[in-house]
């Protein structure tokens, strides 16, 4: 190496299992304090909309499944080009494959909740 360029260590580089631990964390305290507070809100289009702006803070693309306090579904699809929405829609087709292979007992310890 030059002298110019300062070696770099391994240590210098993020850990992706940390971050990713970091953002689960993040998740989990947010839904944690969703469920204490239980705010309502009047229309779906709201909760749509708070939703949105929350995880647009983390992710570029993103769909959400999932039910409201009252039982309703809910889900949302946010992409900003047809590379984003293909890209999701084969993480899609690999999630459920996933779920498949699960349900029928060849995950090979897969759990239900693993990131894939």
């Amino acid at each position: 190496m030059s002298d110019d360029q300062p070696e770099k260590d391994f240590e210098d580089f993020e850990d992706p299992v940390e971050n990713d631990e970091e953002l689960r964390e993040l998740v989990e305290k947010a839904l944690k304090q969703s469920i204490v507070e239980k705010k309502t809100f009047k229309r779906r289009q709201d909760l749509a909309r708070r939703l949105c702006n929350i995880i647009s803070e983390y992710l570029d693309c993103y769909i959400l499944l999932g039910y409201d306090f009252q039982g309703r579904h809910l889900d949302i699809k946010s992409s900003k080009t047809p590379q984003q929405t293909e890209a999701l829609h084969s993480f899609l087709l690999k999630y459920f494959a996933s779920e498949m292979h699960h349900i029928k007992g060849l995950d090979h310890g897969m759990g239900p909740d693993e990131i894939l």
